[in-house]
């Protein structure tokens, strides 16, 4: 049995941009926000970020985790991961720990997954070495 993946997490997003709202300007959050209409400027949330498959965000982002599967053009740097859902189109750097990009999504732009992480208990798949 495959489980789809619940790509929005209503429960813990705490502020919305409405699919008919135009924002401008820097938006800094401590909670998760979701993004449906137009957005520009810049994101800071302390938790996550989604871009809804409509909305068109020109904007640099910075978050805990980031989800497209809407349009993003900035740099995103997603401290515990990126996805990009098929119906996502990012153009712009990333930085992180962790990038998904499903089958069908448009990413350009330069990764830089060479992040050292804050989790002391790192055992992931590369292990950092100290020169």
């Amino acid at each position: 049995m495959i489980k789809k993946k619940k790509k929005y997490r209503s429960e813990i997003v705490n502020t919305v941009i409405g699919e008919d709202t135009h924002f401008t300007g820097s938006l800094n959050t401590q909670k998760s926000v979701r993004i449906e209409g137009f957005f520009e400027g810049e994101i800071i949330s302390q938790g996550e970020i989604f871009v809804g498959a409509n909305s068109k965000v020109k904007a640099n982002l910075i978050a805990k985790n980031v989800v497209v599967a809407g349009e993003v053009i900035g740099n995103i740097e997603a401290i515990n991961g990126l996805e990009i859902y098929r119906s996502g189109r990012v153009v712009g750097d990333i930085t992180g720990d962790h990038l998904y990009v499903e089958e069908g999504a448009i990413y350009k732009g330069r990764v830089n997954m060479d992040v050292i992480s804050s989790k002391n208990d790192f055992e992931g798949p590369f292990k950092l070495i100290q020169q």
